[in-house]
């Protein structure tokens, strides 16, 4: 009886050992298995990520999206920047007609005083001395400025001549007269001067020194 409980035991502890075998077989399968798919996982990204085509639309994404914020941000520059100037201007505009306005009431008082007939009248004078005054003193202020004319070297980039004359006072080359006004706009020039420019001493002169 002793020997047959034996027996069973033992045939009992083979088949609890041939399990743990199978068990482990199967695990280990399962194990190798799972590596193997990890490792073709890792295999198939980095294929992809060395892929030559793969690699470029990614490149040409990023730029793509680099270059439309950009676009986006420079288009809202332009905008902001045309309405900065637009304001420019217009502050600009008031503050010039705003000095004009009371140049244009000398104005409206000087004709007011001619139409009466009295062109010769104090008031008519006053109110076109009271012009004269302002209006220069105005453009000044804006930094505009009178080109020098009489006396000054003629010079093509500020001077227009007109024509030549002789001249006993002024070397060749120097201007003597002017005939229309010309002015600079800080270091621009908005109208040339036109001018007379001396030739020198006349001939005749010469001749009659000698």
């Amino acid at each position: 009886m002793a020997e047959k409980n034996m027996e069973d035991k033992e045939v009992q502890l083979e088949e609890e050992v041939s399990e743990a075998v199978e068990l482990d077989v199967v695990d280990g399968k399962d194990a190798v298995e799972g590596e193997e798919d990890t490792e073709e996982t890792e295999e198939t990204g980095k294929k992809i990520e060395a892929d030559p085509l793969f690699l470029a639309q990614e490149e040409a994404a990023m730029h793509k999206d680099r270059w439309m914020r950009l676009a986006a941000e420079f288009d809202n520059y332009k905008k902001r920047t045309a309405r900065e100037f637009s304001t420019l201007v217009q502050s600009a505009s008031e503050d010039v007609i705003r000095d004009l306005l009371p140049i244009l009431d000398g104005v409206g008082r000087a004709l007011a005083h001619g139409e009466d007939g009295g062109t010769e009248s104090e008031g008519f004078q006053e109110g076109v001395k009271m012009i004269m005054e302002q209006f220069p003193r105005v453009l000044h202020n804006r930094n505009l400025k009178e080109i020098e004319t009489v006396g000054e070297p003629f010079d093509p980039n500020v001077h227009e001549a007109l024509m030549q004359m002789p001249s006993d006072i002024h070397d060749e080359g120097i201007v003597v007269d002017v005939v229309e006004n010309g002015y600079r706009l800080g270091e621009k020039v908005l109208r040339p001067a036109k001018v007379v420019v001396s030739q020198g001493k006349s001939k005749d002169a010469g001749s009659d020194k000698s």
